[in-house]
């Protein structure tokens, strides 16, 4: 009988176990490899914060600040103009005098004359509102006579502001005077022409600020220029001149 052989249990290794001598063993990176971003479900993702920069939120404050703002003013504007339909004042040049339009020889030789003449221009202004009031303060007017190459000056004058109640109508008189202007040969010549036919042309400019009030309230000022005339005597005396009127130097409107 043959001899049993005598075989010894192979004892398992504890977990964790490594032999002293045996080399370390690479992690198996194939195994751990994270999956493809389309696997992996969106609820897996951390939601990012937005944050917003104080520059991003001043200019939100400042835009919606400026729309309420132009909002309010559209609407007072409009409930301004419904109430009280403003109208513009009506000015016209109503006449135009010249006496003692004469010339007088200058030195000899020089081409020039010396003029001597007195004007006299009336304005009439009408208030169309029915409850707002016209405040004109202190006006210079000045005033020119002829056209084009020929037009000459005869200086300025001060006027006294007024006020115009609602539906009134006022009366300027505007009167200027020069003495011993010089005036060169070619435009005595017109000017005496246009005189003797009533041709003469005339022209009259006002500078001044008005104010529009609701009662004895004041609610906005502003400078404005009123250009009367530029036609001639001869038609002065059949029908009165229509004025425009200049607002911040370009607006220009029809009184």
């Amino acid at each position: 009988m043959e001899a049993e052989k005598f075989l010894k249990p192979v004892l398992q290794k504890p977990p964790g176990y490594r032999e002293l001598h045996a080399p370390p063993e690479t992690p198996n990176t194939s195994s751990r490899r994270r999956p493809p971003k389309h696997m992996i479900p969106p609820s897996f993702y951390p939601e990012k914060k937005r944050r917003w920069s104080r520059c991003r939120i001043f200019c939100c404050s400042c835009c919606i600040t400026v729309a309420i703002v132009f909002l309010l003013l559209v609407l007072t504007v409009s409930v301004f103009f419904l109430r009280y339909s403003p109208r513009l004042p009506a000015v016209r040049l109503a006449s135009f005098r010249v006496t003692d339009f004469n010339f007088s020889g200058g030195k000899s030789g020089d081409g020039l004359s010396l003029m001597t003449a007195k004007t006299t221009a009336r304005l009439d202004f009408r208030n169309p509102n029915g409850k707002l009031r016209y405040y004109y303060e202190d006006a210079d007017v000045a005033v020119t006579l002829g056209e084009g190459d020929f037009e000459t000056s005869l200086g300025s004058t001060k006027v006294n502001g007024f006020v115009e109640n609602p539906g009134n109508r006022t009366v300027v008189i505007v009167s200027i005077s020069v003495k011993r202007q010089q005036v060169d040969d070619l435009t005595v010549k017109r000017l005496r022409v246009d005189m003797k036919s009533k041709k003469l042309v005339v022209k009259v400019t006002v500078k001044t600020k008005v104010g529009l009030a609701v009662g004895r309230r004041k609610i906005v000022t502003v400078g404005i220029s009123l250009s009367c005339g530029g036609v001639t005597l001869q038609t002065l005396d059949k029908q009165m001149a229509k004025c425009t009127i200049t607002m911040l130097k370009w607006i220009k409107l029809h009184s």
